[in-house]
């Protein structure tokens, strides 16, 4: 689940994909990179954004976990 996530230091700008008129990720910020295995193209999330998405995910499985209790 979590192999097509990594945290990476941009190396030049990026845009925040989840609000990309507001955000942007400026060279030498940590960044959420999320992988598409099927297109191989990525989306990177500023960490506001990317904090924001970890902690629906995090509930997202424990939801999963107590369905499995």
């Amino acid at each position: 689940m979590l192999g097509a996530c990594t945290i990476e230091v941009a190396q030049r700008r990026r845009v925040c994909h989840r609000d990309r008129k507001h955000h942007s990720i400026e060279q030498g910020m940590l960044c959420l990179v999320i992988k598409d295995p099927v297109s191989g193209g990525s989306k990177n999330y500023c960490s506001q954004c990317a904090l924001a998405i970890l902690d629906q995910a995090a509930d997202d499985l424990q939801g999963l976990r107590d369905a499995l209790t």
